[in-house]
Protein backbone atom coordinates (compact mmCIF):
# COMPACT_ATOMS: atom_id res chain seq x y z
CA UNK A 1 0.00 0.00 0.00
CA UNK A 2 1.49 3.13 -1.38
CA UNK A 3 1.74 6.20 0.99
CA UNK A 4 -1.22 8.10 -0.62
CA UNK A 5 -3.59 5.21 -0.51
CA UNK A 6 -2.67 4.57 3.32
CA UNK A 7 -3.30 8.62 4.00
CA UNK A 8 -6.64 7.90 2.23
CA UNK A 9 -7.80 4.78 4.02
CA UNK A 10 -6.68 6.45 7.34
CA UNK A 11 -9.02 9.29 6.64
CA UNK A 12 -11.69 7.59 5.61
CA UNK A 13 -11.68 5.18 8.71
CA UNK A 14 -11.24 8.25 10.78
CA UNK A 15 -14.36 9.77 9.19
CA UNK A 16 -16.23 6.60 9.97
CA UNK A 17 -15.81 7.19 13.76
CA UNK A 18 -19.33 9.36 12.92
CA UNK A 19 -21.21 6.27 12.63
CA UNK A 20 -19.17 3.87 15.24
CA UNK A 21 -15.72 3.76 17.18
CA UNK A 22 -12.27 4.16 15.32
CA UNK A 23 -11.54 0.84 16.69
CA UNK A 24 -14.56 -0.88 15.28
CA UNK A 25 -14.34 0.80 11.52
CA UNK A 26 -10.63 -0.58 11.39
CA UNK A 27 -11.30 -3.68 12.61
CA UNK A 28 -14.19 -4.46 9.82
CA UNK A 29 -11.78 -2.70 6.95
CA UNK A 30 -9.15 -5.39 7.84
CA UNK A 31 -11.54 -8.21 8.04
CA UNK A 32 -13.49 -6.99 4.47
CA UNK A 33 -10.01 -6.60 3.19
CA UNK A 34 -8.96 -9.68 3.82
CA UNK A 35 -11.42 -11.10 1.43
CA UNK A 36 -11.05 -11.34 -2.14
CA UNK A 37 -12.23 -7.95 -3.59
CA UNK A 38 -15.00 -9.55 -5.56
CA UNK A 39 -16.49 -11.80 -1.91
CA UNK A 40 -16.88 -8.69 0.12
CA UNK A 41 -21.26 -8.06 -0.43
CA UNK A 42 -23.70 -8.08 -3.26
CA UNK A 43 -25.91 -5.33 -2.71
CA UNK A 44 -28.65 -5.85 -4.56
CA UNK A 45 -30.73 -2.21 -3.53
CA UNK A 46 -34.96 -1.50 -4.16
CA UNK A 47 -36.22 0.63 -6.93
CA UNK A 48 -36.98 2.89 -4.39
CA UNK A 49 -33.06 3.25 -3.64
CA UNK A 50 -32.31 4.65 -6.81
CA UNK A 51 -34.17 7.42 -6.49
CA UNK A 52 -33.26 10.47 -4.73
CA UNK A 53 -32.12 11.29 -1.68
CA UNK A 54 -31.37 7.41 -1.20
CA UNK A 55 -29.69 7.46 -4.56
CA UNK A 56 -27.45 9.97 -3.39
CA UNK A 57 -26.51 7.88 0.01
CA UNK A 58 -25.75 5.40 -1.94
CA UNK A 59 -23.62 6.31 -4.30
CA UNK A 60 -21.40 8.58 -1.36
CA UNK A 61 -21.58 5.03 0.77
CA UNK A 62 -19.81 3.56 -2.16
CA UNK A 63 -17.43 5.97 -2.48
CA UNK A 64 -16.25 5.38 0.75
CA UNK A 65 -16.11 2.26 -0.12
CA UNK A 66 -14.40 2.45 -2.77
CA UNK A 67 -11.69 4.67 -0.54
CA UNK A 68 -10.89 1.47 1.25
CA UNK A 69 -10.42 -0.76 -1.21
CA UNK A 70 -13.76 -2.69 -1.04
CA UNK A 71 -15.52 -3.27 -4.09
CA UNK A 72 -19.46 -4.47 -3.89
CA UNK A 73 -21.38 -6.03 -6.53
CA UNK A 74 -24.20 -3.60 -7.36
CA UNK A 75 -27.53 -5.67 -8.79
CA UNK A 76 -30.13 -4.09 -10.10
CA UNK A 77 -33.57 -5.33 -10.98
CA UNK A 78 -33.28 -8.49 -9.18
CA UNK A 79 -36.93 -7.69 -8.31
CA UNK A 80 -38.14 -5.89 -11.72
CA UNK A 81 -39.56 -7.52 -14.24
CA UNK A 82 -39.69 -4.75 -16.60
CA UNK A 83 -36.16 -4.22 -18.66
CA UNK A 84 -36.59 -1.28 -20.04
CA UNK A 85 -37.25 0.34 -16.46
CA UNK A 86 -34.06 -2.09 -14.70
CA UNK A 87 -31.34 -0.58 -17.82
CA UNK A 88 -33.15 3.36 -16.67
CA UNK A 89 -31.80 2.47 -13.49
CA UNK A 90 -28.73 0.93 -13.73
CA UNK A 91 -27.77 4.08 -16.00
CA UNK A 92 -29.08 6.21 -13.10
CA UNK A 93 -27.20 4.45 -10.71
CA UNK A 94 -24.06 4.34 -12.75
CA UNK A 95 -24.30 8.32 -13.65
CA UNK A 96 -24.87 9.12 -9.77
CA UNK A 97 -21.52 7.05 -8.80
CA UNK A 98 -19.44 8.26 -11.77
CA UNK A 99 -20.27 12.17 -10.03
CA UNK A 100 -18.87 11.09 -7.03
CA UNK A 101 -15.64 9.69 -8.60
CA UNK A 102 -16.05 5.76 -8.91
CA UNK A 103 -14.84 4.01 -11.41
CA UNK A 104 -17.72 1.68 -12.26
CA UNK A 105 -17.91 -1.13 -15.10
CA UNK A 106 -21.55 -2.35 -16.21
CA UNK A 107 -22.52 -5.71 -16.97
CA UNK A 108 -25.89 -7.90 -18.27
CA UNK A 109 -26.73 -10.71 -15.97
CA UNK A 110 -26.87 -12.64 -19.39
CA UNK A 111 -23.40 -11.76 -19.95
CA UNK A 112 -20.84 -14.61 -21.58
CA UNK A 113 -18.23 -15.28 -18.44
CA UNK A 114 -19.74 -13.01 -15.93
CA UNK A 115 -18.54 -14.17 -13.04
CA UNK A 116 -14.65 -13.86 -14.16
CA UNK A 117 -15.03 -10.36 -15.48
CA UNK A 118 -16.54 -9.01 -12.45
CA UNK A 119 -13.74 -10.72 -10.60
CA UNK A 120 -11.41 -9.01 -13.31
CA UNK A 121 -13.36 -5.41 -12.52
CA UNK A 122 -13.07 -5.63 -8.64
CA UNK A 123 -10.03 -6.20 -9.01
CA UNK A 124 -8.91 -3.94 -11.14
CA UNK A 125 -10.58 -1.36 -8.51
CA UNK A 126 -13.90 -0.60 -10.65
CA UNK A 127 -17.54 -1.52 -8.55
CA UNK A 128 -18.91 -3.53 -11.00
CA UNK A 129 -23.02 -3.17 -11.26
CA UNK A 130 -24.81 -5.85 -12.98
CA UNK A 131 -28.75 -5.48 -14.42
CA UNK A 132 -30.82 -8.10 -14.12
CA UNK A 133 -32.90 -7.84 -17.72
CA UNK A 134 -33.67 -11.77 -17.92
CA UNK A 135 -35.93 -13.75 -15.89
CA UNK A 136 -34.99 -17.62 -14.85
CA UNK A 137 -32.44 -18.85 -12.34
CA UNK A 138 -29.40 -18.96 -15.06
CA UNK A 139 -29.66 -15.35 -14.93
CA UNK A 140 -30.53 -14.63 -11.05
CA UNK A 141 -29.12 -14.09 -7.88
CA UNK A 142 -28.64 -17.39 -7.33
CA UNK A 143 -26.37 -18.18 -9.94
CA UNK A 144 -24.30 -14.76 -9.67
CA UNK A 145 -24.06 -15.80 -5.34
CA UNK A 146 -22.69 -19.36 -6.75
CA UNK A 147 -20.03 -17.75 -8.61
CA UNK A 148 -18.61 -14.89 -6.85
CA UNK A 149 -19.39 -16.76 -3.25
CA UNK A 150 -20.14 -13.53 -0.95
CA UNK A 151 -19.68 -13.14 2.57
CA UNK A 152 -22.78 -10.76 2.65
CA UNK A 153 -25.74 -9.95 -0.01
CA UNK A 154 -27.21 -6.73 1.53
CA UNK A 155 -30.89 -5.65 0.48
CA UNK A 156 -31.26 -2.47 0.27
CA UNK A 157 -34.88 -1.28 1.37
CA UNK A 158 -35.88 2.46 2.53
CA UNK A 159 -37.27 0.57 5.51
CA UNK A 160 -33.83 -0.21 6.86
CA UNK A 161 -34.90 -3.55 8.06
CA UNK A 162 -37.41 -5.14 10.42
CA UNK A 163 -38.97 -3.73 13.11
CA UNK A 164 -41.13 -4.80 16.86
CA UNK A 165 -43.06 -2.65 17.79
CA UNK A 166 -41.58 -0.02 15.94
CA UNK A 167 -38.10 -0.98 17.17
CA UNK A 168 -35.20 -2.63 15.15
CA UNK A 169 -34.86 -6.10 15.40
CA UNK A 170 -31.60 -6.50 14.69
CA UNK A 171 -31.65 -10.57 13.94
CA UNK A 172 -34.22 -13.12 12.59
CA UNK A 173 -33.67 -16.78 12.57
CA UNK A 174 -34.67 -18.19 9.46
CA UNK A 175 -35.13 -21.41 10.94
CA UNK A 176 -38.05 -20.30 13.99
CA UNK A 177 -41.17 -21.25 12.49
CA UNK A 178 -42.49 -17.99 14.93
CA UNK A 179 -40.31 -15.79 14.54
CA UNK A 180 -42.51 -13.58 12.31
CA UNK A 181 -45.36 -13.69 14.91
CA UNK A 182 -43.27 -11.67 16.53
CA UNK A 183 -43.01 -8.51 15.09
CA UNK A 184 -43.88 -5.93 12.98
CA UNK A 185 -46.24 -7.16 9.62
CA UNK A 186 -43.62 -7.68 7.08
CA UNK A 187 -44.24 -5.71 3.79
CA UNK A 188 -44.72 -7.03 0.61
CA UNK A 189 -41.56 -6.46 -0.37
CA UNK A 190 -39.78 -7.80 2.80
CA UNK A 191 -41.81 -11.07 2.85
CA UNK A 192 -40.19 -11.63 -0.75
CA UNK A 193 -36.95 -10.56 0.25
CA UNK A 194 -36.99 -13.05 3.73
CA UNK A 195 -38.25 -15.70 0.78
CA UNK A 196 -35.24 -14.93 -1.69
CA UNK A 197 -32.85 -15.21 1.00
CA UNK A 198 -34.21 -18.39 2.31
CA UNK A 199 -34.04 -20.13 -1.50
CA UNK A 200 -30.45 -18.81 -1.62
CA UNK A 201 -29.51 -20.15 1.62
CA UNK A 202 -30.83 -23.74 0.19
CA UNK A 203 -29.24 -23.54 -2.82
CA UNK A 204 -25.61 -21.92 -1.94
CA UNK A 205 -23.10 -24.06 -1.47
CA UNK A 206 -21.13 -22.02 0.82
CA UNK A 207 -21.70 -19.60 4.29
CA UNK A 208 -23.25 -15.73 3.31
CA UNK A 209 -25.19 -13.71 5.52
CA UNK A 210 -28.09 -11.97 4.34
CA UNK A 211 -28.94 -8.31 5.71
CA UNK A 212 -31.86 -5.88 4.86
CA UNK A 213 -30.42 -2.28 5.46
CA UNK A 214 -31.42 1.44 3.46
CA UNK A 215 -28.99 3.22 2.13
CA UNK A 216 -28.87 5.93 5.08
CA UNK A 217 -27.88 3.17 7.57
CA UNK A 218 -25.41 1.56 5.38
CA UNK A 219 -21.96 2.25 6.78
CA UNK A 220 -23.29 1.71 10.07
CA UNK A 221 -24.70 -1.84 9.42
CA UNK A 222 -21.17 -2.81 7.93
CA UNK A 223 -18.51 -0.87 10.60
CA UNK A 224 -20.15 -1.14 13.78
CA UNK A 225 -20.89 -4.04 15.59
CA UNK A 226 -24.63 -3.40 16.54
CA UNK A 227 -25.59 -2.72 13.17
CA UNK A 228 -28.24 -1.25 12.01
CA UNK A 229 -30.50 -3.37 9.97
CA UNK A 230 -31.68 -6.84 10.26
CA UNK A 231 -29.44 -10.11 9.71
CA UNK A 232 -31.55 -13.09 8.60
CA UNK A 233 -29.78 -16.24 9.04
CA UNK A 234 -30.25 -19.63 10.21
CA UNK A 235 -28.97 -21.15 13.99
CA UNK A 236 -25.70 -22.49 14.39
CA UNK A 237 -25.18 -25.90 15.85
CA UNK A 238 -23.44 -25.48 19.08
CA UNK A 239 -23.14 -27.49 21.84
CA UNK A 240 -21.98 -27.70 25.22
CA UNK A 241 -18.93 -30.33 26.43
CA UNK A 242 -18.00 -31.37 29.67
CA UNK A 243 -15.54 -33.50 29.15
CA UNK A 244 -12.85 -32.26 26.56
CA UNK A 245 -12.15 -35.39 25.97
CA UNK A 246 -15.05 -35.15 23.74
CA UNK A 247 -13.42 -32.31 21.75
CA UNK A 248 -10.96 -32.20 18.54
CA UNK A 249 -8.24 -30.98 20.17
CA UNK A 250 -6.52 -30.36 16.95
CA UNK A 251 -9.56 -28.37 15.52
CA UNK A 252 -9.90 -26.77 18.99
CA UNK A 253 -6.30 -25.26 18.65
CA UNK A 254 -6.62 -24.34 14.76
CA UNK A 255 -10.16 -22.55 15.33
CA UNK A 256 -8.68 -20.31 18.45
CA UNK A 257 -5.20 -19.47 17.01
CA UNK A 258 -6.69 -18.74 13.29
CA UNK A 259 -8.91 -16.24 15.04
CA UNK A 260 -6.54 -15.13 17.22
CA UNK A 261 -4.20 -14.92 14.87
CA UNK A 262 -1.53 -16.25 17.62
CA UNK A 263 0.23 -19.60 18.17
CA UNK A 264 -1.56 -21.10 21.73
CA UNK A 265 1.53 -22.18 24.38
CA UNK A 266 1.63 -25.37 25.18
CA UNK A 267 0.80 -24.68 28.78
CA UNK A 268 -2.41 -23.44 27.77
CA UNK A 269 -3.45 -27.37 27.73
CA UNK A 270 -2.32 -28.09 30.98
CA UNK A 271 -5.18 -25.94 32.80
CA UNK A 272 -7.99 -27.23 33.74
CA UNK A 273 -11.19 -27.11 31.50
CA UNK A 274 -14.12 -26.99 33.36
CA UNK A 275 -16.36 -27.29 29.85
CA UNK A 276 -16.00 -25.83 26.35
CA UNK A 277 -18.67 -24.90 24.01
CA UNK A 278 -18.32 -24.87 19.65
CA UNK A 279 -19.98 -24.99 16.77
CA UNK A 280 -20.08 -28.61 15.27
CA UNK A 281 -17.83 -26.99 12.09
CA UNK A 282 -15.22 -25.24 14.86
CA UNK A 283 -15.61 -21.99 13.40
CA UNK A 284 -16.17 -20.37 17.18
CA UNK A 285 -16.87 -21.19 20.77
CA UNK A 286 -15.96 -20.53 24.80
CA UNK A 287 -13.68 -22.30 26.97
CA UNK A 288 -14.67 -22.13 30.94
CA UNK A 289 -11.74 -22.87 32.81
CA UNK A 290 -11.50 -22.64 36.63
CA UNK A 291 -9.56 -19.34 38.27
CA UNK A 292 -9.83 -18.49 41.99
CA UNK A 293 -12.42 -21.45 42.33
CA UNK A 294 -14.65 -19.78 39.97
CA UNK A 295 -15.65 -20.01 36.57
CA UNK A 296 -13.41 -18.18 34.50
CA UNK A 297 -14.74 -17.56 30.94
CA UNK A 298 -10.93 -18.05 29.03
CA UNK A 299 -11.97 -17.91 25.70
CA UNK A 300 -14.87 -16.60 23.50
CA UNK A 301 -13.91 -16.57 19.56
CA UNK A 302 -15.18 -16.57 15.86
CA UNK A 303 -13.35 -17.35 13.50
CA UNK A 304 -11.94 -13.91 10.86
CA UNK A 305 -14.80 -16.16 7.90
CA UNK A 306 -17.86 -17.15 10.10
CA UNK A 307 -17.21 -13.33 12.14
CA UNK A 308 -20.70 -11.50 10.90
CA UNK A 309 -23.18 -14.06 10.66
CA UNK A 310 -24.04 -13.79 14.41
CA UNK A 311 -22.43 -17.51 15.90
CA UNK A 312 -21.82 -15.17 18.79
CA UNK A 313 -24.86 -15.32 19.88
CA UNK A 314 -25.65 -18.68 19.24
CA UNK A 315 -22.27 -19.18 21.31
CA UNK A 316 -23.50 -17.16 24.05
CA UNK A 317 -26.93 -18.58 24.56
CA UNK A 318 -25.42 -22.09 24.95
CA UNK A 319 -23.05 -20.52 27.38
CA UNK A 320 -25.45 -19.02 29.57
CA UNK A 321 -28.04 -21.95 29.29
CA UNK A 322 -25.07 -24.14 30.81
CA UNK A 323 -22.87 -21.30 33.27
CA UNK A 324 -25.03 -19.46 35.55
CA UNK A 325 -22.61 -17.60 36.78
CA UNK A 326 -18.65 -16.79 34.90
CA UNK A 327 -16.41 -13.93 34.56
CA UNK A 328 -14.22 -12.63 32.06
CA UNK A 329 -11.33 -10.28 30.88
CA UNK A 330 -11.03 -8.22 28.22
CA UNK A 331 -8.43 -5.53 27.31
CA UNK A 332 -9.71 -1.91 27.16
CA UNK A 333 -8.79 -1.21 23.85
CA UNK A 334 -11.22 -4.44 22.48
CA UNK A 335 -13.14 -2.70 19.76
CA UNK A 336 -15.86 -5.56 21.40
CA UNK A 337 -16.40 -4.21 24.81
CA UNK A 338 -19.33 -2.64 23.90
CA UNK A 339 -20.66 -6.25 22.92
CA UNK A 340 -19.69 -7.17 26.46
CA UNK A 341 -21.10 -4.37 28.01
CA UNK A 342 -24.78 -5.43 26.68
CA UNK A 343 -23.65 -9.06 27.61
CA UNK A 344 -22.67 -8.63 31.10
CA UNK A 345 -23.96 -8.05 34.75
CA UNK A 346 -21.21 -5.88 35.73
CA UNK A 347 -17.79 -4.46 34.79
CA UNK A 348 -14.51 -3.07 36.41
CA UNK A 349 -11.52 -1.88 35.26
CA UNK A 350 -7.97 -3.11 36.22
CA UNK A 351 -5.14 -1.54 35.12
CA UNK A 352 -5.14 -2.40 30.85
CA UNK A 353 -8.50 -4.89 31.72
CA UNK A 354 -12.15 -5.05 32.04
CA UNK A 355 -13.12 -7.20 34.30
CA UNK A 356 -16.18 -8.66 33.29
CA UNK A 357 -19.02 -10.89 35.38
CA UNK A 358 -22.35 -12.39 35.42
CA UNK A 359 -23.98 -14.03 37.50
CA UNK A 360 -21.49 -13.71 40.71
CA UNK A 361 -22.24 -13.06 44.38
CA UNK A 362 -21.35 -9.53 45.18
CA UNK A 363 -18.59 -11.27 47.45
CA UNK A 364 -17.04 -13.31 45.03
CA UNK A 365 -16.59 -10.05 42.95
CA UNK A 366 -13.26 -8.23 44.04
CA UNK A 367 -11.73 -12.10 43.87
CA UNK A 368 -12.57 -12.61 40.68
CA UNK A 369 -11.08 -9.00 39.55
CA UNK A 370 -7.60 -9.87 41.15
CA UNK A 371 -7.55 -13.14 39.79
CA UNK A 372 -8.49 -11.95 36.05
CA UNK A 373 -5.87 -9.27 36.19
CA UNK A 374 -3.40 -11.27 36.75
CA UNK A 375 -4.66 -14.56 34.75
CA UNK A 376 -1.52 -16.33 33.15
CA UNK A 377 -0.94 -15.61 28.88
CA UNK A 378 -2.18 -17.84 26.16
CA UNK A 379 -0.56 -16.95 23.25
CA UNK A 380 3.29 -16.66 22.64
CA UNK A 381 4.66 -13.64 21.58
CA UNK A 382 1.85 -11.84 23.12
CA UNK A 383 1.77 -9.30 26.32
CA UNK A 384 -1.67 -11.26 27.53
CA UNK A 385 -5.26 -12.44 26.90
CA UNK A 386 -8.56 -12.39 26.83
CA UNK A 387 -12.35 -13.49 25.74
CA UNK A 388 -12.12 -12.66 21.58
CA UNK A 389 -14.26 -9.90 21.05
CA UNK A 390 -13.91 -10.27 17.43
CA UNK A 391 -17.39 -11.28 16.43
CA UNK A 392 -20.75 -9.82 15.49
Amino acid sequence: MNTDTKHVREAVIRSLSAVGAIREARFYVDLFKSLKPERFAIIVPDSRCLKNPLLESLAGNIRILSDLGIYPTLVVGAFDGDPISVRFQGQGLVRELESVSVQVSKFNAASRGLVPEIRKTARRSHVPVLEMTHAGEKHGLAALAAGLKPAKVIFLQPSGGMSRDGHRVPVIDMDDPDVFDRIDPLTTGQSELVATARALDRKLDHKTVYVIASPLNLLSELFTIRGSGTLLRRSANVAHYADPGDIDRIALGTSLEAAFQRPLKTSFWTRTIRAIIVDDTYRGGAIIMKLADLPYLSKFWVTREARGEGLAGDIWRELVRHEPCFFWRSRNGNPFNDWYMQHCEGMQMSRNWRVFWCGLKTGSIARAVVAASGAPEDFVGTDGTGPDGRCK
